[in-house]
């Protein structure tokens, strides 16, 4: 196995527990809500505090990924991410498990960005679409494990018992990443802190802040990335279980259609872009657009009694989501390598800020509607839905003026 490859092996292994994470309480709700007294707008919170701290932290891990590098920030935040899931597991009230959540977010907050940092070193450029969508692809199998395998193993061990073992597995890999990873090619295994080159904090913030470019792209991974991760990590399951009556063990299959779609998604549209693809805002705008339809779907369509198209669109949401890698790789190509991991820490600002407040918004939305017994009505679900929708259409508006940098396609 070559040094890269072992590498990027590390940073999948603990971007997947990133995905398993921030998507887990979509099947484990109903233990939470029973055993915290949760309505919908405090289990919105629950879930979300990971994803509000996670976008905090993007501020300053951009520099810290740039500045100290992304070997000594990855291994220490992944401690702090297994003391979050340790403290999760052991909470004695909502509050404590709030607290757990919150230090799993933080710890987890620099696995994609160090994953993509790391790849932009040591990867040729017209290979990072493809290598972004293989980590990307290969990181989601986290949010497979956290529907039907979590729910199974939550039935077994008690959701508690699951999040102790992953605390376990997640320590022994934040210790692996110190021993494997490297920060470049040439990179010795305790390299001094090294400066960006001739671009100061201040520059990098500024070239990165300053770009209309920029913004559009970050409010657009915003509502894309904060729609999948809304659905997929919480909304997506209580929907199924409120609206057609599914339990959480018949809910996790058809969650992990939304992984499955992901994991197609992300390197068959990274391939499409770095071989046959000169523009990647082109083919940037067709997949999110197409990304569209099963949200309409969501909101129209899908009913009791149309139970057989519950797969297909769950599943057309997690294919067409992984668009979000071409901006991603689009932003890349706008920023000098010295700044990479701060223009892209930036972004991932936006798009998990937008899951925690996407996930919150729904929820208060959704707690609007008097619920039925214990379950919220469709009504409730379309009109949270339309949220993420909306901001879409009006992002993707905005995208069409983005400017860019065409690479030349790979042979």
């Amino acid at each position: 196995m070559s040094r890269r490859t072992a590498v990027i092996g590390v940073m999948v292994a603990l971007f997947f527990f990133s995905f398993f994470y921030r998507t887990s309480p979509a099947v484990i709700s109903p233990y939470l809500a029973r055993e915290f007294s949760l309505g919908a707008e405090r289990l919105g919170l629950l879930s979300s505090i990971f994803f509000l701290v996670f976008a905090a932290a993007q501020v300053p891990l951009g520099p810290a990924l740039d500045f100290i590098g992304p070997r000594r920030v990855v291994s220490v935040l992944g401690c702090l991410g297994a003391l979050g899931s340790l403290t999760f597991a052991l909470a004695p009230s909502y509050g404590i498990g709030l607290l757990g959540r919150g230090l799993t977010g933080l710890g987890m907050s620099c696995m994609y960005m160090g994953a993509l940092t790391l790849a932009a070193s040591w990867y040729p450029p017209r290979s990072f679409a493809t290598v972004t969508g293989v980590v990307s692809s290969l990181g989601n199998t986290g949010a497979l494990t956290a529907t039907l395998p979590l729910a199974l193993l939550a039935a077994s061990l008690g959701w508690r018992g699951s999040f102790l073992l992953f605390a376990a597995v997640n320590l022994l890999l934040a210790v692996l990443a110190w021993v494997i990873v490297r920060d470049r090619p040439d990179s010795p295994a305790s390299p001094s802190p090294r400066s960006a080159d001739s671009i100061s904090l201040t520059q990098a913030f500024r070239a990165v802040l300053g770009s209309f470019s920029f913004w559009s792209i970050a409010l657009l991974n915003f509502f894309t990335a904060g729609s999948f991760l809304a659905v997929q990590g919480l909304w997506g399951g209580p929907f199924l279980m409120d609206v057609f009556g599914l339990t959480p063990v018949e809910a996790g299959p058809i969650l992990s259609s939304i992984a499955l779609g992901y994991i197609v998604g992300c390197p068959l549209t990274g391939m499409i872009s770095d071989r046959l693809v000169s523009s990647r805002k082109k083919l940037t705008l067709a997949v999110l657009s197409l990304y569209l339809l099963p949200w309409l779907l969501l909101m129209h369509f899908l009913q009791p009694g149309r139970d057989g198209f519950l797969y297909p669109v769950y599943a057309a949401i997690g294919l067409f989501a992984s668009g979000s890698i071409l901006f991603i790789t689009h932003l890349k190509e706008l920023f000098p390598a010295q700044i990479v991991g701060t223009a892209l820490s930036l972004s991932n600002l936006f798009a998990i800020g937008g899951a925690g407040i996407l996930q919150y918004l729904m929820g208060w939305m959704i707690e609007r509607h008097p619920p039925v017994g214990r379950a919220y009505p469709l009504e409730a679900y379309r009109e949270a839905f339309f949220l993420p929708l909306a901001g879409m259409i009006v992002t993707l508006i905005l995208y069409l003026r983005t400017t860019e940098k065409r690479v030349p396609r790979k042979k």
